[in-house]
């Protein structure tokens, strides 16, 4: 069995964490080529994808992270993917959700419900600035 080893070559990855199936929705519909969309979980401490060097928009639900590493977690993203675009999506919106996400680097602050339009306005925006 023949397998390409070259198919991730030029790609460039969206991270996904987010267990909220109509969020993956959303931004799968928005992914395309040359761009790969990549679903994690998270179970604390560190994720596989903040070891890639071809991760450049980060999307992280807060839903899927314990309160307590919120925190913690976006700044290992930033400390690890300076480089990536961070967007932020809180369960509800509070004053104190939207510093969080913004005194940790966050490019981009929504809340939920998502406003699908919305957001994969805001994501094509993202994706086209990006540079390799």
């Amino acid at each position: 069995m023949l397998v390409n080893v070259t198919s991730h070559i030029n790609e460039r990855v969206v991270a996904l964490l987010s267990d909220d199936d109509n969020l993956a929705r959303i931004v799968g519909s928005v992914v395309e080529m040359p761009w790969r969309l990549e679903r994690h979980s998270y179970a604390g401490g560190m994720i596989d994808f903040l070891q890639l060097t071809d991760v450049r928009l980060v999307i992280v639900d807060d839903e899927a992270v314990n309160e307590g590493d919120r925190s913690l977690l976006l700044a290992q993203v930033r400390r690890n993917l300076d480089e990536a675009t961070l967007l932020y999506v809180a369960a509800s919106h509070s004053a104190q959700n939207e510093r969080r996400a913004r005194g940790n680097g966050a490019h981009y602050y929504t809340a939920k419900p998502i406003q699908s339009d919305d957001l994969a306005s805001v994501l094509k925006a993202f994706m086209n600035r990006v540079k390799d």
